[in-house]
């Protein structure tokens, strides 16, 4: 289905698949992840529930997977990645086009648990055929520094304390150059400052809200002096689960419009 899916082979296209933080279910709001395509190639960044299913209706085109990064193993950052590898593999199945895509391709998961990614493809084996398909997954634990490079995207990971203090860590935020152009995505932190130093000249700040007040984010940006060129807030907490637009009010006040505030499909440019 080519003639179906965007057309995003020169530009970057960040696309919100799920903007909840850990809560029970929200109407409209799923949790956390997100994709970028660049140069007809797909990457993730975390997989909160349904996001496969969110991306396939948005026309995404998920047999161009190059490669999945999580940022760390709790469930609303993780419980849709079996279906998304599920996915896949039904997408090869039904597809021509998607099985020829998907052919003898190594799909990289980039995760700081491989215990999690033992019982993951435990679970898929015992799914029909046993999870046979045309494509291989390659999983890596991964550590701070350039852990991707390749297609004109480079992924850096940097450990933050929202699990505490551990070895190895298993909780990440990760920055994306994406030539010129960069996104930080925060993940679950301790502290906006547990990912300052991927903040240098950031032209997309994905940030969440699921521990932290926006004015505290906001305030902290203007006294770091850290040159963020949009604010995107993310994996909501109950604050804008409850009120986005007094919270967005709140953060506009501080940082103007360079704010907003992510919802399930929001669709951004690079």
């Amino acid at each position: 289905m080519p003639g179906d899916v965007r057309d995003n082979t020169e530009k970057a296209v960040v696309t919100l698949l799920g903007s909840c933080s850990g809560t029970e279910p929200m109407p409209g709001r799923h949790h956390t992840s997100f994709t970028i395509e660049y140069r007809g190639r797909l990457y993730w960044f975390d997989a909160g529930e349904c996001c496969s299913y969110t991306a396939h209706l948005n026309r995404i085109n998920l047999p161009a997977t190059e490669a999945i990064f999580i940022s760390h193993t709790h469930m609303d950052h993780i419980g849709g990645l079996p279906n998304l590898l599920w996915t896949l593999r039904k997408l090869s199945s039904v597809s021509p086009d998607a099985f020829c895509s998907l052919e003898d391709r190594s799909i990289k998961v980039f995760i700081p648990d491989l215990e999690v990614w033992d019982g993951i493809v435990k679970l898929l084996s015992g799914t029909e055929g046993g999870f046979h398909c045309p494509f291989k997954l390659h999983a890596k634990r991964y550590g701070d520094g350039l852990i991707y490079e390749g297609n004109g995207i480079n992924v850096f990971a940097l450990h933050n304390r929202h699990l505490g203090d551990s070895s190895p860590f298993k909780s990440y935020s990760f920055r994306a150059e994406i030539g010129a152009r960069s996104v930080v995505y925060s993940g679950d932190v301790r502290h906006i400052e547990d990912c300052e130093p991927l903040l240098d000249d950031c032209d997309m700040l994905l940030m969440e809200t699921g521990h932290h007040e926006v004015e505290d984010v906001c305030n902290w940006l203007v006294k770091s002096g850290k040159r963020i060129g949009r604010l995107i807030f993310v994996h909501h907490g109950r604050a804008i689960l409850d009120a986005p637009g007094r919270e967005l009010r709140k953060a506009r006040k501080i940082l103007g419009d360079k704010v907003a505030i992510a919802g399930d499909g929001m669709v951004l440019h690079l």
